[in-house]
């Protein structure tokens, strides 16, 4: 439901912006189709961080041969069940959609496959990529680095990526379990969106660039401060094992040298590095008798007795799927602040944009 800081749009309405937007920046029909699902995808799962919101830098980044508009994707070396490859600054949503199809065809041929990427651009939402291995009944595991994000546990310099993480696994009659967070207590997309909707960020999400607990969420982001590790320790070196499992592993840039979305990159290469590994239950105890467990593992977990004032106990991903359920019906609620900027680019690439 749409309210006064909120308006509706159909799913394939916005679908469809964010594909004739791509097309109209110069990219292909289908890299557009890819992207455009992911980003819409993003807002419909109520990640909205994550999705249209950064439509307009995304197509200015094109526009300015700050990334490659038709995806470039090199095979430097595969040896068996592994496969590494170079994106030479093409679309992250693109190059990672494509690294994780052949990850689950490698497991499909020799039960995991573990594809690392590097030279990569942000590629959006985390859980999107392993979800695609549910289609095949596997397992699928993806992790990254990124942008400097957050100082060193201990540290007060931003050298470090929030270096996402995301699991899915299939289930049988119940929603699949899908993990998916960064290694901050929450995404700088999170802040940008708090600012532009002119929201304050509880204490606890960042510091500023002093290194003080900020309730601003420019002070603790975009105005030079650092979004605070998940888990303290824990999530810093969680950060710190993704980029060992992708930039180190694919000899690619590590954080300190890769450019924010909102930094000019004459070189073209954001510099992102992903790892994409799927896995099959075939090999361990079948298919079919996994999804089934999977079930009453869930079953065992939500029906293990709520805390006081609690209605429900979730699984990862089951409101996100319920969202993503809720939204194809009544409409994808977007920020009024995201909803002008979309206007705005509607008009400078002669689009239309019809809201419900």
């Amino acid at each position: 439901m749409a309210s006064a800081q909120t308006r509706l749009i159909r799913f394939e309405d916005l679908k469809d912006f964010c594909r004739r937007a791509y097309e109209a920046a110069g990219v292909l029909a289908g890299e557009a189709a890819i992207v455009a699902e992911l980003l819409a995808r993003a807002d419909l799962r109520g990640v909205a961080s994550h999705g249209v919101m950064r439509l307009p830098i995304y197509i200015e980044r094109l526009e300015k041969d700050y990334v490659r508009k038709k995806c470039q994707l090199t095979t430097l070396r595969q040896k068996g069940a592994t496969a590494f490859l170079q994106a030479h600054g093409s679309m992250g949503h693109v190059v990672s959609q494509r690294a994780m199809r052949l990850a689950m065809e490698l497991a499909q041929t020799h039960g995991i496959g573990w594809v690392t990427v590097k030279d990569s651009g942000h590629f959006g939402v985390t859980g999107l990529f392993p979800m695609m291995a549910l289609e095949e009944d596997l397992i699928g595991y993806v992790c990254s680095n990124s942008a400097p994000m957050m100082a060193p546990f201990g540290g007060k310099s931003r050298i470090m990526g929030n270096n996402p993480l995301s699991y899915a696994f299939p289930a049988d009659q119940r929603l699949p379990v899908v993990v998916d967070f960064s290694c901050t207590v929450v995404a700088s997309g999170r802040l940008i969106l708090a600012r532009k909707k002119g929201e304050s960020i509880p204490l606890g999400w960042a510091v500023d660039k002093d290194g003080h607990p900020t309730s601003d969420p420019f002070a603790g982001y975009e105005g030079g401060g650092s979004l605070a590790p998940v888990g303290r320790h824990k999530g810093y070196g969680l950060a710190l094992a993704h980029e060992i499992l992708s930039a180190v592993l694919g000899g690619g840039k590590w954080t300190q040298s890769i450019k924010s979305l909102y930094e000019k990159d004459d070189s073209g290469i954001q510099g992102t590095c992903h790892s994409f590994l799927a896995l099959d239950p075939d090999c361990f105890v079948g298919r079919a008798e996994f999804k089934q467990a999977m079930d009453q593992y869930i079953e065992t977990v939500k029906d293990s007795g709520t805390a006081e004032g609690v209605a429900e106990i979730f699984l990862p991903g089951e409101i996100e799927a319920r969202t993503e359920e809720r939204c194809l019906v009544q409409g994808v609620p977007l920020a009024e602040a995201t909803a002008q900027d979309l206007e705005a680019l509607a008009v400078r690439l002669g689009l239309r944009l019809r809201f419900a």
